[in-house]
């Protein structure tokens, strides 16, 4: 709801170009609709038009675009990236808005890595350069969210007097805006006061916690939301700690209900977790544990392989770009032979034709020709081996670039182990990917970080698949394809 938000009042002012900023309008559009790899896509464009045009305005929105829609999908490396671009851009530095949501971006992308501490640091810098956002709404719920972002950090490392801290501004700002704002900031509201709820638990004080998720329960019926299964399952924890199994059941099976309502896969997977966990922590019936992990596995299945699939789509589409880029970048590169060619060849004609009788010099010149061939082909070979100690690198770090770069090094293996198993998985072709290029079972159970015992059970699942035998050395197979 927070990033939705923040999209509508995000730049304003500026001359704009027309058709860059319709381009803008329908990625932030697709992007709220999570349809993440349209969004990219439209954005691109955007992009690249605006380069055509100098139009930095465009370059810094475009860029920020694209490095949410791949923050989304988990593509954090490129996200960060275009980010970088982004920050190049004198627009980026003339307007604030740009620089906060570069920080938030940030922050979420290190909080995902696991990188809690960059992440406070990011989200602490949002907070700082929201006080000069001139507009005083957007100001104060510029700073809401960076209270938001930098309490989920603490939650998360359980300090729980600082998520407090952080939730009572919260609080304190949502009361201060305008009451003709309440419309736009009724779920933040919401969500704070379900979240002051769920601290009071953690300090087992019920009759306060009860207090402020009805408060929480209050605000989203007077505003008519849909969207109560957060609430609800605070409900359902508030019973849990006032021992009241059944009503918790109750509250929990309604937030279940909730998100089916709104059609909600993500929040569906967790509330049939929830309920889950909750019947084998008070060993109740079997029966009913089967049937929510059963519908969470479906969903976190199917989520996952939706996510895959993005993800691929995504993946898919740089290449494409490399690719494109790669081709230009050597019909540049040939171009530029055949004008030294040119060049020396005028040199050899001139010097020719001002004296035939030297021989020895026009034999030199052949020479240096030769060298320069030669010298050609030296550094052609030299950067397939720059580009082959790059893989081995990115594959060593375990960096989402290493599948990238192979399938550009080998397309016909891939190509190959793609028509023997059409169905396989990115993950998959990574691992494969290790064996060809002859990595033992200890690296990739260090640049992995997985057991050796892991790596086996791999390695024998794949001999099972395609039927080779157990005597036969798995990369002189892949390599024989």
């Amino acid at each position: 709801m927070g990033v939705i938000l923040l999209l509508s009042f995000f730049f304003v002012n500026a001359q704009v170009d027309t058709g860059v900023e319709k381009m803008l309008d329908l990625s932030k559009k697709q992007f709220n609709e999570h349809q993440y790899v349209s969004s990219l896509n439209t954005a691109d464009k955007a992009l690249q038009l605006s380069k055509k045009k100098s139009y930095s305005r465009g370059i810094t929105l475009a860029n920020i675009f694209i490095a949410k829609a791949l923050s989304e999908t988990g593509i954090y490396k490129n996200a960060l990236e275009y980010l970088e671009n982004a920050e190049k851009e004198p627009f980026f530095s003339e307007y604030i808005n740009a620089q906060v949501e570069s920080y938030r971006l940030r922050g979420r992308i290190y909080a995902n890595l696991e990188m809690k501490e960059l992440a406070l640091k990011e989200f602490y810098k949002q907070l700082k350069f929201s006080a000069l956002i001139e507009d005083p709404v957007n100001q104060k719920r510029s700073k809401l969210w960076a209270h938001q972002n930098i309490a989920e950090t603490f939650s998360h490392n359980n300090r729980r007097d600082s998520v407090w801290k952080h939730l009572i501004i919260q609080k304190q700002i949502l009361k201060s805006f305008p009451k003709n704002n309440s419309g736009e900031i009724y779920y933040d509201l919401s969500t704070t006061y379900s979240s002051i709820g769920k601290e009071y638990l953690y300090r087992r004080d019920i009759i306060k916690a009860r207090k402020y998720i009805d408060s929480a329960m209050v605000v989203l019926t007077e505003n008519n939301s849909p969207y109560l299964h957060q609430t609800l399952e605070a409900y359902g924890d508030l019973e849990d700690a006032a021992g009241n199994k059944k009503a918790a059941v109750d509250y929990y099976r309604k937030a279940l209900q909730n998100t089916v309502k709104i059609q909600n896969k993500s929040a569906e997977k967790f509330a049939n977790k929830k309920l889950a966990d909750f019947f084998i922590k008070n060993k109740l019936e079997e029966k009913e544990v089967n049937h929510y992990l059963q519908r969470y596995q479906k969903l976190n299945d199917s989520l996952n392989l939706e996510n895959s699939r993005a993800t691929e789509l995504i993946v898919n589409s740089f290449l494409k770009k490399k690719d494109t880029q790669f081709q230009k970048e050597k019909a540049d590169y040939a171009k530029g032979i055949v004008l030294v060619l040119i060049l020396v060849a005028g040199l050899v004609a001139f010097l020719f034709w001002q004296n035939r009788k030297k021989r020895e010099r026009l034999l030199q010149i052949k020479n240096v020709l030769n060298e320069k061939e030669h010298l050609v082909e030296n550094l052609i070979q030299e950067g397939n081996s720059n580009k082959f100690n790059e893989l081995i690198m990115l594959g060593k770090r375990n960096d989402p670039q290493f599948i990238i770069v192979f399938k550009e090094l080998y397309p016909d293996f891939i190509s190959k182990l793609k028509a023997a198993d059409p169905g396989i998985k990115t993950s998959e072709l990574i691992f494969c990917a290790m064996i060809y290029l002859n990595f033992s079972t200890k690296d990739i159970s260090e640049y992995c970080h997985v057991t050796i015992r892991a790596v086996q059970i791999r390695k024998n699942r794949l001999r099972k698949k395609h039927h080779i035998a157990s005597d036969k050395d798995l990369s002189g197979w892949m390599r024989s394809l």
